[in-house]
């Protein structure tokens, strides 16, 4: 019985090491998406059951005054309650977002992917537009359309530019000639990758129309990624830019 906390510290170590091991089997390619959400499944209860075992065996470490013993088995405990949490917090987000993945703020017209899709070749969700996705879009993010920014194109450009740097995302295409910008972003532990274009369009060379379109490569639902980054993406180039108001159906197509 004296070597049950190092025994519980173990334990929690080797479910974080199998849960870390689904995702990373994924990041590489070896795991399905399905088998990990099935292993997160499965593993929930025992990670919270590791995490309390770890934070018991570290207490009582700490009460024999092998504090080491006690901060290693305090890390195992911080680590497998936060992994733990994970497919908690996907199912709230799931609950709170309707489950789409393909998110524009010009729905009659959204940008068309052009030098990214090479990278969509075996994306299991389609790079065209999915116009049965409109319906909702327009329920949960009504707030998501084209911006006007009463700039010149070349410096709206040089603003989107700016903006989509300072929301780390990875670049792929930049022409300015075609007013149009293609890049992609990684989200955090299992690395999806989203595609994002931002089309500009000339007004009169007095003022710049804006659409942003981003689209998740996998998954049923983003959780909300996509709209929160096109959010981002306008509220740094409006802030930057300034926004002319107008009648939204105007804004859908190109002055």
């Amino acid at each position: 019985m004296a070597a049950w906390p190092r025994y519980a510290t173990l334990f929690g170590l080797v479910i974080v090491l199998v849960f870390l091991g689904l995702i990373y089997g994924y990041r590489f390619g070896a795991v399905g998406l399905g088998a990990v959400f099935g292993g997160m499944r499965m593993l929930f209860p025992v990670m919270l059951l590791a995490s309390l075992g770890a934070v018991a065996a570290s207490g009582a470490l700490v009460f024999r005054r092998s504090f080491l013993a006690a901060l290693a088995a305090l890390a195992v405990a911080a680590t497998s309650g936060a992994l733990g949490m994970v497919p908690l917090w996907m199912k709230g987000q799931s609950e709170k977002v309707p489950p789409i993945h393909d998110i524009t703020t010009n729905t009659i017209d959204p940008p068309l992917f052009v030098e990214i899709l090479p990278l969509r070749i075996d994306a299991s969700n389609p790079a065209e537009y999915d116009r049965g996705q409109t319906a909702q879009q327009l329920q949960a993010y009504p707030h998501l359309t084209s911006l006007v920014m009463p700039v010149a194109l070349p410096q709206a450009y040089e603003i989107a530019l700016d903006a989509v740097r300072a929301e780390g995302l990875t670049i792929v295409a930049s022409s300015p000639e075609d007013g149009r910008i293609e890049a992609f972003a990684r989200t955090p532990l299992f690395d999806f990758k989203d595609d994002v274009v931002i089309r500009l369009r000339d007004a009169h060379g007095v003022a710049t129309v804006v659409d942003i379109r981003s689209k998740s490569r996998v998954g049923m639902s983003d959780l909300g990624f996509n709209a929160r980054r096109i959010d981002s993406l306008l509220s740094a180039m409006e802030a930057q830019g300034g926004r002319l108001e107008m009648d939204h159906a105007k804004a859908e197509n190109p002055i």
